[in-house]
């Protein structure tokens, strides 16, 4: 069962809306035939591939958190 008061939840919740919007606002600008200017691109692809960076190692943690605490119980109830 996931929490959403679990701050560590609420870490992945932020960085997947970190890099679904800056992707979302890169899309948007291409699509658009916006012209953007080569700072702001990286600028908005820098954040864009630290949030997904963050996000991985958080949702991997995650993984193995839980899955550790579900071994945990499993030995527990096997005694």
């Amino acid at each position: 069962m996931i929490d959403r008061n679990d701050l560590q939840m609420q870490r992945i919740e932020q960085e997947y809306h970190t890099l679904a919007e800056g992707t979302r606002y890169m899309y948007d600008r291409v699509n658009a035939n916006e012209e953007i200017a080569d700072a702001c691109v990286r600028s908005e692809l820098a954040h864009v591939a630290n949030a997904y960076q963050n996000l991985a190692q958080n949702v991997w943690q995650a993984i193995i958190e839980r899955t550790a605490k579900a071994n945990q119980c499993q030995i527990c109830q096997a005694i």
